[in-house]
């Protein structure tokens, strides 16, 4: 289980960085990917909703499953059920309301704010990395 766990929180924190590559690099693009994803919210799209959501709860139970044999026991933990709860929550609550934050934030991001916001992924996708290994 835990090789499993590894594999996945790994696969997350690399994800993470790769991501704030395309922040960097393209933000246009990301902001596109961004309103195009609110968009289909929008439109109560639930196979976008669940997969969003999965992916979140699997990645925060491997950070959990993780956390006792990671460098940051503690956060790793904490941040997986911060994670996985708010995933839940999401779930939960209407898909317009989620696609009204999704609408709320598109509104204040420019690609400067994604360009300049771009280190923070790879800040702690790099962190949970080296913390898990």
């Amino acid at each position: 289980m835990q090789i499993v766990a590894l594999i996945l929180v790994t696969a997350s924190g690399l994800w993470l960085v790769a991501i704030s590559f395309l922040m960097a690099l393209r933000p246009d693009y990301c902001l596109q990917l961004f309103e195009k994803m609110t968009a289909s919210l929008a439109g109560s799209n639930w196979r976008l909703q669940l997969t969003e959501q999965g992916l979140r709860i699997v990645a925060g139970a491997a950070l959990i499953v993780r956390s006792p044999l990671s460098k940051q026991p503690m956060a790793f933990e904490v941040t997986g059920w911060c994670i996985v709860i708010s995933s839940l929550v999401i779930l939960a609550l209407p898909i317009r309301t989620h696609a009204s934050y999704g609408h709320w934030c598109c509104r204040w991001l420019t690609p400067l704010v994604i360009r300049v916001l771009s280190p923070v992924p790879a800040i702690v996708g790099a962190g949970i990395v080296y913390a898990a290994i």
